[in-house]
């Protein structure tokens, strides 16, 4: 029955999405929206590839998590498998079905307890590091543009909140997550196991790899800082592209800035509405008031936002199609979760 509801409830808000869409598409008037998308051209291809590009660099900060004595994934199996997960999250609801899925395709080639380890320490890094970014493109805003401040102040006041559960992720790791949850789960009336104790070593173990990352493995562990840092400017760098050819007469410099700043937006957006697929009819419209409260053209940043949909859905598909072909089920997966 839950499964139902929220069955439902997912199409219930993508159609609601893609309501608002039609809706925004129809009061910006389709013709203009399709002249702006038309000037973006051959930057699409440049927007793309710095998609592609973070798509590569964030699997090596992966490789970099994964102990390589416990594990035989080559890195082509490992960005196959970031390709099809990152996909699979982008088309569902909270982007957990995802993590599963990459677990599922790589579980033949690294040891159990590492392979969890891993995804826990790579999605905690992951979102660290996207809040660090998030909170410093409107300091740069407010250092470097002339933008409108109480804007400016107001994303930062966000991003700060959205800082806070980032924290208690922090503690939970370091008092031992996985620890904590077997516990609670083994006192439910309603979980039953024969051996207890190893569940419990399990979790101890994958609580040690997660703590002991940066202490056992210090270069591994900035190498994959540096990484994810490549990962979060080549996201500015795909808006970056679209902004180009949608403001020409702008400075390249003032744009990527910009660009920061919208990524910094765009990343809250997702947070806050991520029980919307896709953030579908959400992003564009936030996108549109966005650029209207910067003193912009709100067309200008529903345009943008819609390009960035292009770019999506493209992803999306080739990520589908490449689990298609190595026979991903999300059916299996499921039962195998189960």
């Amino acid at each position: 029955m839950k499964a139902q509801i929220t069955k439902w409830l997912n199409i219930g808000f993508l159609l609601l999405g893609l309501v608002l869409f039609v809706v925004f598409l129809i009061k910006m008037d389709h013709r203009e929206v399709l002249a702006q998308v038309r000037r973006v051209g051959f930057n699409f291809v440049g927007a793309f590839s710095c998609y592609v590009l973070g798509l590569w660099v964030t699997t090596h900060a992966w490789k970099a998590i994964l102990d390589s004595t416990r594990s035989r994934a080559s890195f082509l199996d490992l960005f196959l498998a970031f390709w099809v997960g990152h996909a699979v999250n982008e088309v569902t609801p909270t982007g957990s079905m995802g993590e599963v899925l990459k677990g599922t395709m790589l579980r033949d080639k690294v040891e159990s307890d590492e392979l969890i380890a891993s995804i826990v320490v790579f999605n905690f890094l992951s979102t660290f590091s996207m809040q660090v970014f998030v909170l410093l493109g409107p300091l740069l805003s407010l250092c470097l543009l002339d933008l409108p401040a109480d804007i400016v102040w107001l994303l930062f006041g966000i991003a700060v909140l959205f800082f806070i559960p980032i924290s208690g992720l922090f503690f939970l790791l370091r008092r031992g997550a996985a620890g904590l949850l077997v516990k609670l789960l083994l006192k439910l009336p309603f979980v039953r196991t024969k051996d207890p104790e190893a569940w419990a070593a399990k979790a101890k173990a994958i609580d040690d790899k997660v703590r002991g990352f940066y202490r056992n493995r210090p270069r591994d562990f900035w190498r994959s800082i540096f990484f994810y840092a490549c990962a979060r400017l080549l996201q500015a760098a795909e808006l970056w592209f679209i902004l180009l050819a949608l403001l020409p007469e702008k400075n390249p410099g003032w744009l990527f800035l910009v660009a920061v700043l919208i990524q910094t937006a765009s990343q809250l957006l997702s947070w806050a509405m991520t029980f919307v697929p896709g953030q579908l009819g959400v992003a564009e419209g936030g996108m549109a008031m966005l650029f209207r409260l910067l003193g912009l053209s709100s067309l200008l940043g529903f345009s943008m936002e819609v390009v960035r949909r292009a770019r999506r859905v493209l992803g999306i598909l080739i990520g589908l199609v490449i689990g298609w072909s190595l026979g991903i089920s999300l059916r299996p997966m499921k039962a195998r979760c189960l």
